[in-house]
């Protein structure tokens, strides 16, 4: 098969959704400024029942096949906030753009802590 020639597809591909939680979830570690994740609240996990849960990772799956996420997590000390909950939705856009070709909506990341070393002061 030469360059530029496109194949045709010879059965479906399908991706479970708990794999899309999975990149997040460690594309998310891979950013430097994360601490952690942080668990999902026990009233947003009680409204989302249906939806993909993976260790602080919220996937919804949207209208024309797009995916959503919602990023629990705790952030290093001395980070800029912003510019690091950026970076974690640029990174985590272009793994799953990357690994499965599916667009991404929306990452939303919600900052539930942020870690200090026993007696460290901000």
């Amino acid at each position: 098969m030469s360059e530029g020639t496109v194949r045709e597809s010879i059965g479906r591909i399908e991706v479970a959704p708990e794999v899309l939680a999975t990149i997040a979830y460690y594309t998310t570690l891979r950013v430097d400024g994360i601490a952690k994740m942080a668990p999902i609240p026990p009233d947003v996990a009680r409204l989302f029942r249906r939806e993909t849960r993976h260790h602080g990772v919220l996937l919804d799956l949207v209208d024309e096949g797009k995916v959503k996420f919602d990023i629990y997590v705790i952030m290093s000390p001395h980070v800029n906030i912003m510019e690091t909950s950026q970076r974690l939705q640029t990174a985590v856009v272009e793994a799953i753009d990357t690994m499965v070709g599916i667009p991404v909506d929306a990452v939303n990341v919600h900052v539930e802590d942020v870690v200090y070393a026993q007696g460290e002061a901000a």
